[in-house]
């Protein structure tokens, strides 16, 4: 199955009931999403999800599954708040290539008392795995343009965010940034 041309534009995502994770299988590609404000939050580790405001992946719903591939996938204008950073998991037989972030307005900051400190590749994959707070997390990625991004960080003392990405240079290659900020800002109490 292939999944191509599709546009998502001026929509609010809010993060009730893990509705923002569909799966698919095949390949898809040139698929743009425009003009969304997502707010995200932490729930019990039994659902899927870990907060994530952007979630790809071409993880396997199961081990029998080939995996499929992700090109061509563009994020513009896109205002965020979360509990957690974006998500980016390729796999060895299924590369996500040629992503594209563009004036993207990043906020995380806690808000909920669930645990933090998880990634999660469930359906499939590896299920939750333990790992620190990064702003993007990317792996097995050709190709990923950052242009005009700025992210902030809460100053919440629980759970310190690491660092703004995270990746495996062995997995991750052709990366670009242009006008990328990251830093700090103080939570209201």
């Amino acid at each position: 199955m292939i999944f191509s041309d599709i546009y998502e534009k001026h929509c609010w995502i809010i993060d009730y009931s893990n509705l923002h994770r569909t799966t698919f299988a095949g390949n898809v590609s040139d698929i743009t999403f425009s003009n969304i404000n997502i707010s995200t939050r932490y729930y019990d580790p039994s659902w899927w999800g870990r907060a994530e405001p952007i979630y790809v992946t071409t993880c396997p719903r199961h081990s029998s599954s080939k995996e499929g591939s992700i090109s061509n996938l563009q994020f513009i204008n896109i205002t965020a708040n979360s509990e957690n950073g974006v998500f980016l998991s390729g796999s060895k037989g299924g590369l996500l290539s040629n992503l594209r972030f563009i004036n993207m307005n990043l906020t995380f900051r806690r808000w909920t008392t669930y645990p933090g400190g998880l990634v999660d590749y469930r359906p499939g994959c590896q299920g939750l795995v333990n790992h620190s707070a990064a702003g993007i997390i990317m792996e097995h990625i050709e190709g990923f343009e950052v242009e005009n991004v700025n992210m902030r960080w809460s100053d919440y003392q629980n759970e310190p965010w690491d660092n703004p990405l995270d990746f495996r240079p062995s997995t991750v290659n052709n990366i670009s940034f242009l006008n990328f900020h990251s830093a700090m800002y103080e939570q209201m109490k």
